[in-house]
């Protein structure tokens, strides 16, 4: 989801540092030149804004809950599933097309990197390097994997990107396009499948239909709201003034004029990100494009577990328009890896298909390759990533966006 919109501490956290370093620029809206000074906007390799100190303890709460919750969900799952049933079944599975789910998987990683690399090679006067955005996609993976809802996803890509030295302007605005173009690619997929595949979705959904329901309704106002932000300043400065002066009295919010005066900063980013979208075309149909292959090369994951057990009748294309009917309906909930939500809206989805003994071993092999995999290799990357920035702090030496 849009940092901006979904997350609280880790936003509050990076604008204060950024406000009281003198960080917060725009380019300028004829050249898209940094401004004056702006070597001043870079933090220092060490991270010298500094961490959140309620980070660790977060993710950590954050971890158990996901554990805790994919331990229940595993308990409830397996009643009716015993421990050698599930290991005949995946003794029995294809090694190649096992493999051709985990390359699935680690393309649509891949691809959030790539997404981000297009966007500031588009934004940005100083090259970057391929490895070192494919590095930054994999940071927003792992925080947003261990945080509910991914709250502390883009918060910490854009502390680690100021830490390697993009200035923040640009960093806030590549993010602001790459996620504006992964909501939209989120609703477009399913909306596009379900007119072909409504009587397999309805048929299949089960009670997971009322929360595909509500993360419809989610990403559309997010998009809407998107939009007007862009598009109309006045209108969407006084929805969120309307908003945040009913949340002041209803005693939810604390400081609302603070939070207005952010709410302020982050409207005049979106326009900026409309200025950018209409003087780089090609930069929005290229995101789109990246997202949409992002997206298909991890809904695709289900169906190359379908072929591994050498099951047929049901094709590609219905495996993909059930996961993207799933992902919308599980990742806007407040869990962690929707950990839990995902494990068993795939054995309510894809029970059909996949036959009830062989949908808990899809199941556990559809998130090993889409979720666990992923999850420890980008955490492995966000640790690399914060070695290196340890060890330039220890030897005093300033970050290089070069290598």
């Amino acid at each position: 989801m849009l940092f901006i919109i979904n997350s609280r501490f880790p936003v509050r956290f990076v604008w204060k540092n950024m406000i009281r370093s003198g960080m917060i620029r725009y380019m300028d809206d004829k050249t898209q030149t940094p401004p004056p000074n702006s070597a001043e906007t870079n933090a220092h390799p060490s991270g010298e804004i500094g961490k959140p100190k309620k980070s660790k303890r977060l993710r950590l709460l954050s971890t158990l809950l996901m554990l805790a919750l994919i331990a229940v969900t595993l308990i409830v799952i397996f009643r009716d599933t015993s421990l050698g049933e599930f290991w005949t079944a995946v003794r029995s599975a294809d090694i190649g097309w096992l493999l051709a789910a985990l390359g699935a998987s680690l393309v649509a990683s891949l691809m959030f990197g790539v997404a981000l690399h297009i966007a500031l090679r588009a934004l940005y006067g100083k090259p970057i390097s391929f490895l070192r955005n494919i590095g930054f996609g994999y940071i927003g993976q792992y925080y947003t994997a261990v945080t509910p809802a991914g709250a502390a996803g883009q918060p910490m890509q854009l502390y680690y990107m100021i830490a390697y030295g993009v200035e923040v302007s640009y960093a806030s605005l590549a993010l602001l396009l790459v996620n504006a173009s992964h909501q939209l690619v989120v609703l477009l997929i399913p909306t596009v499948l379900f007119p072909f595949h409504a009587s397999l979705i309805l048929n299949n959904l089960g009670a997971f239909l009322w929360l595909f329901l509500f993360g419809s309704l989610i990403n559309i106002g997010l998009i809407l709201f998107l939009l007007f932000a862009m598009f109309s300043k006045d209108f969407a400065a006084r929805i969120v003034h309307k908003a945040i002066a009913l949340f002041g009295r209803i005693r939810i919010l604390k400081n609302p004029q603070q939070l207005e005066e952010r709410a302020g900063k982050q409207i005049a980013l979106y326009q900026k990100g409309a200025e950018v979208f209409r003087q780089h075309k090609l930069l929005l149909v290229a995101e789109l494009l990246s997202y949409m292959l992002l997206l298909g090369s991890q809904f695709v994951i289900p169906y190359f577990v379908y072929r591994a057990f050498n099951l047929s009748g049901f094709g590609m294309m219905d495996f993909v328009a059930l996961q993207s009917v799933l992902y919308l309906a599980v990742c806007f909930l407040p869990i962690p890896g929707s950990a839990g939500a995902s494990e068993s809206g795939f054995v309510t989805i894809f029970r059909v298909l996949f036959q009830s003994a062989l949908i808990v071993p899809a199941m556990l092999l559809s998130r090993v390759a889409s979720f666990y995999f992923i999850l420890i290799l980008s955490g492995a990357v966000s640790l690399a990533m914060q070695f290196v920035l340890s060890w330039r702090k220890k030897h005093a030496s300033p970050p290089s966006i070069d290598s």
